[in-house]
């Protein structure tokens, strides 16, 4: 009932990576040369190629992946008779256009209210005492400190 086992080609893939090592340390990479060409790849004769996208796979996930590289190949080939199909369209996006910038005189202006983040200011205001309702007290005591508002709290 056991299947029969496959011969083990361990002595092949050991003499291709020795080679492999061998090739590797002839190279000098500090003369700054091109690379030699790569050594070609060895493909295992046990693995089945994929007819869609020519990779190699063992027998189980062979028979998962054929499947799924159908369905991805037949859909691929749909989007580009699509496409093909849309070319007399105009496109329905355009480039994004930002409105002009409308300048504001910098002295004594304020910043907008709607912007969120803190804008430099020409003049920094200081408010004598605690006469604002949005004035800071660092210490509850309300005394005669000079004090300067962030753009946030303004």
């Amino acid at each position: 009932p056991e299947p029969p086992k496959k011969p083990s080609n361990w002595r092949r893939k050991h003499e291709e990576f020795i080679a492999t090592i061998r090739a590797a340390k002839g190279l000098n990479l500090k003369d700054g040369g091109k690379l030699p060409p790569p050594p070609p790849p060895s493909y295992d004769p046990d693995y089945i190629q994929c007819p869609y996208c020519q990779r190699r796979f063992n027998e189980n996930a062979a028979d998962r992946h054929i499947n799924f590289c159908k369905e991805q190949a037949a859909r691929i080939t749909n989007k580009g008779k699509l496409a093909a199909d849309t070319k007399g369209k105009l496109p329905t996006r355009t480039q994004y256009k930002p409105a002009p910038v409308k300048k504001m005189p910098s002295v004594g202006s304020t910043p907008s209210p709607s912007s969120r983040l803190p804008q430099p200011s020409g003049v920094s205001k200081a408010v004598v005492g605690a006469s604002s309702g949005k004035a800071l007290s660092s210490s509850g005591s309300g005394g005669n400190k000079v004090q300067t508002l962030s753009p946030a709290h303004k």
